[in-house]
């Protein structure tokens, strides 16, 4: 091997060696908490809105439907304090 293959044999790993160094400053760079947290953040706030989006469309095609969905889904959060007020109706304070 000649000198001058030496030579670019060297400057072909320094070459690779910038590259991969770049890679990697790269890779910690989007790797790092905070970008992380943004991106994720971002993703969330994005996917809420699509969420939100489709909700809105369904309740404006089946109003009734939706309404008894809600009716039915604030029933089952107050359920307690529904059935205590049947109980205080009905003699049955507990």
């Amino acid at each position: 091997m000649s000198a001058a293959d030496v030579a670019r044999a060297e400057a072909k790993v320094a070459a690779a060696r910038e590259k991969l160094l770049g890679s990697t400053q790269a890779l910690q760079a989007r790797l790092k908490p905070s970008v992380l947290a943004d991106d994720a953040w971002n993703v969330a706030r994005e996917k809420g809105q699509e969420v939100a989006a489709e909700a809105v469309r369904a309740v404006k095609e089946r109003p009734i439907i939706s309404s008894a969905a809600a009716i039915g889904l604030a029933a089952f959060v107050a359920r307690r304090p529904i059935a205590k007020l049947f109980g205080m109706w009905r003699g049955k304070d507990k």
